[in-house]
């Protein structure tokens, strides 16, 4: 499986009408490409060219529901922070993608390798996952764990 990793890429030219053709998908990603375009005052054959630019482009990468992870059995959250082997980041990128709970990884530049945030039942589910299935991972060498008191999205967010 390859990792879900951000290449160098240019980004497009974005103009008012483009972000604010983003910012109102981010708000509702329901939206139809001609409720789209009148929510930002351009034509239906605008709104669709926009719109099939930024998904070409890489501008939108997807769409997808957001989910509450207390409604679907999933109310402990936390931030582990991986320390890897040097060298091996691919692999363990991919390893850590497979770990039960993982649901986003950033590579980071600093004191971490990685910063992942992991969802579980409970207490004692994400414990095992830590102490159990990411430190027994190869390319892992140390972890540290910050358990998430609560969780609060910023207005417009694009995470």
């Amino acid at each position: 499986m390859e990792p879900n990793v951000q290449e160098s890429i240019d980004p497009p030219e974005l103009d008012a009408t483009d972000r604010a053709m983003i910012e109102a998908l981010v708000a509702d990603g329901r939206l139809s490409v001609p409720a789209l375009a009148e929510r930002v005052g351009v034509s239906r054959a605008t709104g669709y060219s926009r719109f099939d630019r930024l998904v070409d482009s890489g501008a939108i990468t997807g769409f997808g529901a957001r989910v509450a992870p207390e409604a679907i059995g999933l109310p402990v959250s936390a931030l582990a922070f991986v320390t890897a082997e040097q060298g091996a980041w691919e692999s363990t990128t991919e390893d850590l993608l497979a770990t039960p709970g993982v649901q986003w990884i950033g590579i980071a530049a600093g004191t971490y390798d990685y910063v992942v945030l992991l969802r579980a039942a409970s207490l004692a589910e994400l414990r095992d996952v830590v102490l159990r299935e990411l430190l027994a991972l190869p390319g892992v060498r140390n972890t540290q764990t910050s358990v998430l008191l609560d969780e609060v999205r910023a207005p417009g967010a694009v995470l």
